[in-house]
């Protein structure tokens, strides 16, 4: 009979076997916003300056500077920006999956208890997208799974050596680099360390603050960490991000929380009700062993949840565009998995400890659990075959037969110094141009992100803004393949005098009816760019997307 190390052992192959097998036969996808990202790294190797238009003032219409770092110099070394990203993105999605399965070893959860959280995090329909996207979703995923790694080991030690808490301080350092975000997240880290009790009591306990730790947080953490940030306030003027003021929403709303619950259903439901089956039949046992096994790390987990709280918060004040397959939600599913394991391997230690008593409840708990975690695996197929893998293969095809041929059409007819204005997607078409690009999505434009459309006479500084340009084109996202329909201010651009001389040269639409049903791009051309009786367009025949000059 097998033993449960090889079983183990069996399951988590399996399960990268299967992940590995899903991501090669996956549709060759990247996502619009990961060009805003490769534009930005050749411009930072061609100019010395990561910007959007080069000779234009800069602007920080990224997320993170780790990430960009890394395409830059991945780019440098002559590997094409799209398939460096994708190598980043899987090395990541499997370091993330290394480092959680280190944590669950560090918070002691037997070999079969890992193997199925394993399984778990290798079958995630959502995680795929990511791995492929070309942003830097995993590699967050995978530094926020090294860094409470990482502290807790720090603290279940009984020494805190100079060795360790230098690595440690160095993943938060990358932690707070590669996303807004992380910054939130390492500075709670680093305050549990600080708070590192001496003992093993949680309450009346005294607080030091030892020397390495001091050193190396110092050395290794925040004057690198300080650094990056002068080098970046005093390339941008600004110590936040464009993209924080684009996505800035008018007052707090329930979508964020929608999702995360949406996420938290889909994703950890099984896991906790697994955890919780295992323990509430030896509840009082069940705590005490949770209290005496993690006790000392029950202020990390505050400052996780209460890190998780402000993000969500924060969340709620942004317009989150980008939130497909729970991108957002992303870097705390390997944390939810391991907290669920651990009270699960707690949840059966005492359910052990009394079988004698009980046997049968044991035996019915492991199969209920059993039977639980193919239940979710189950679903974790499904949502990928019938939901993951289409929403990829139709952005696939919505980006090569929209945006490249946009982008192509724009190429043949303007000349190579022209502004053209996008809204909203900015990614793709941007990248593939070179073209100076006004972007209608904000994250690129240091005024469009701080002036949204708001319905009153202000608006007409956007309108002004956008039309001083004298931009060469225009390419506008539309519900309709016949004329524009956008949203007001789309429309606002269209309906003003100095929009008369463009007229519609080319409509582009997609095969990919499924989550594109309702996405065509439209491109508007001024008329000195039009060959002679190109004022009406006309649709080539037969053409998926046509131009219509």
């Amino acid at each position: 009979m097998l033993s449960e190390r090889s079983c183990s052992g069996a399951l988590i192959a399996l399960s990268i076997a299967y992940a590995l097998f899903t991501l090669w036969q996956a549709p060759g996808w990247t996502v619009d916003d990961a060009y805003i990202l490769f534009r930005y790294a050749r411009t930072w190797l061609a100019t010395g300056i990561p910007t959007w238009n080069p000779g234009e003032p800069p602007v920080e219409g990224y997320t993170g500077t780790l990430y960009l770092a890394l395409l830059t110099a991945g780019h440098a070394l002559g590997i094409p920006l799209p398939t460096l990203a994708k190598l980043v993105g899987i090395a990541s999605y499997g370091a993330a999956g290394i480092f959680m399965l280190l944590l669950l070893q560090e918070l002691r959860v037997r070999p079969l208890v890992r193997a199925g959280t394993a399984a778990l995090y290798f079958s995630a329909a959502f995680l795929f997208p990511h791995a492929l996207s070309g942003l830097e979703t995993m590699v967050w995923v995978a530094l926020l799974s090294a860094s409470v790694w990482l502290t807790v080991r720090l603290l279940q030690s009984e020494r805190v050596r100079f060795g360790a808490a230098s690595a440690t301080f160095g993943i938060f350092l990358a932690t707070a680099l590669v996303r807004p975000e992380g910054v939130l997240f390492a500075l709670s880290l680093t305050l549990a360390l600080i708070l590192r009790p001496t003992g093993s009591k949680i309450l009346g306990i005294r607080f030091h603050l030892p020397r390495t730790l001091l050193l190396s947080g110092t050395g290794v953490f925040l004057v690198p960490f300080l650094g990056v940030n002068l080098w970046r306030w005093h390339l941008y003027g600004e110590l936040l991000p464009n993209t924080y003021f684009a996505k800035q929403a008018s007052g707090l709303g329930w979508a964020a929380l929608l999702s995360f619950l949406e996420f938290a259903l889909q994703y950890w439901a099984v896991a906790l009700l697994i955890a919780l089956l295992a323990g509430i039949g030896e509840w009082e046992r069940w705590t005490e062993l949770l209290q005496e096994r993690y006790g000392k790390l029950f202020l990390l987990g505050l400052l996780l949840a209460g890190s998780t709280a402000v993000l969500l918060l924060e969340y709620s004040r942004s317009t989150l565009q980008m939130n497909y397959a729970h991108r957002f939600w992303a870097m705390l599913y390997p944390l939810g998995l391991c907290l669920a394991a651990a009270a699960a391997e707690q949840g059966f230690r005492a359910l052990e400890a009394t079988s004698g008593e009980h046997p049968l409840r044991l035996r019915r708990v492991r199969q209920l659990a059993i039977g639980l975690l193919i239940l979710q695996l189950a679903v974790h197929g499904g949502l990928w075959r019938w939901g993951e893998r289409k929403f990829l293969r139709d952005y696939q095809h919505l980006l090569r037969d929209e945006h490249a041929a946009a982008a192509a059409f724009l190429r043949r007819h303007l000349p190579p110094d022209s502004w053209i204005v996008v809204y909203p997607d900015a990614g793709l078409i941007p990248f593939l141009t070179g073209f100076r690009t006004l972007d209608g999505g904000r994250l690129n434009d240091r005024f469009l992100a701080r002036h949204h459309w708001s319905g009153t006479p202000r608006d007409s500084l956007i309108v002004s803004y956008i039309f001083a340009r004298s931009p060469a084109a225009f390419v506008f996202k539309s519900r309709r393949e016949d004329r524009l329909l956008l949203n007001a201010e789309a429309q606002a651009l269209v309906q003003d005098a100095r929009f008369r001389p463009y007229v519609l040269a080319a409509s582009f639409r997609t095969r990919a009816r499924r989550f594109a049903e309702n996405y065509f791009l439209l491109v508007y051309v001024h008329r000195r760019f039009l060959p002679q009786g190109g004022n009406t367009p006309e649709r080539a025949p037969g053409a998926t997307a046509g131009e219509v000059l």
